[in-house]
């Protein structure tokens, strides 16, 4: 007697609940990978006798010094090296990881590329209508990188660029989301967020936006998650032109 079928239940495709007519998509990790550099130092201190975790070790740095950066309230080698000497290095220790950081992040800024899908799948949603910017929390001003992503690929591509050095803020800051809808010309409600921050996809879904949430950790909330960034035509595209159209 043949045992009976399993019949295992079809997930429906993840879908917006409405159409949007722009994207506002952050730009580290969600375009770029952003942690190569970070990890790169990570090990360097390792090998100094620093013992910790990437996510700890990080969170204080991005917070207690790298926004303040982002801001423009501060400039990064003075930043970086108040924070070398706080995790416990001496002068000397100091010395040759700032100069051996500013060599990496010169290759690195040279070496970025696009993660997988994205220049496709942003060209493809561009071609379908949809107005796209990117915000993000950078050292430069939004014209140095808008160059940067137009190096890499999306030339002729986005609507705008916003970096919290224009405005003096840095996410989940309300004024960072408004910058961007400004230089859209969109309100919240046309716009889906596209990110990996927790708290940046919960302050977009506080002003309105829907959120779609892309090479984040284990327990981020959002609307919507991918797992590949060319997930995000098939999730965008059809809504974009149904909006056009309507």
């Amino acid at each position: 007697m043949r045992a009976p079928l399993v019949t295992i239940p079809i997930q429906p495709a993840p879908r917006l609940k409405w159409p949007v007519e722009g994207l506002l998509l952050d730009a580290c990790n969600t375009l770029y990978d952003a942690t190569l550099w970070q990890r790169w130092l990570l090990q360097v201190l390792r090998r100094l006798g620093l013992h910790t975790t990437y996510r700890c070790f990080f969170h204080v740095w991005k917070k207690d010094y790298l926004d303040a950066v982002h801001r423009g309230d501060r400039e990064f080698c003075e930043a970086f090296r108040e924070f070398l000497q706080a995790v416990g290095l001496n002068r000397g220790q100091i010395l040759e990881v700032t100069i051996a950081c500013q060599s990496r992040r010169q290759r690195w800024e040279q070496e970025t590329r696009l993660l997988p899908g994205v220049r496709t799948t942003l060209r493809r949603l561009a071609g379908a209508g949809a107005a796209l910017a990117v915000f993000g929390d950078c050292e430069h001003r939004g014209e140095v990188l808008r160059r940067r992503l137009e190096m890499m690929g999306l030339d002729g591509v986005l609507t705008a660029v916003v970096s919290s050095r224009d405005i003096g803020k840095t996410k989940p800051d309300p004024c960072c989301y408004a910058a961007a809808l400004a230089a859209l010309n969109l309100r919240a409600g046309q716009v889906a967020y596209v990110g990996n921050d927790g708290d940046d996809l919960a302050a977009a879904a506080r002003l309105g936006m829907q959120t779609i949430a892309f090479n984040s950790a284990l327990g981020v909330e959002a609307q919507v998650h991918i797992t590949r960034f060319a997930d995000l035509a098939d999730l965008v595209e059809t809504p974009v032109r149904r909006s056009a159209v309507g």
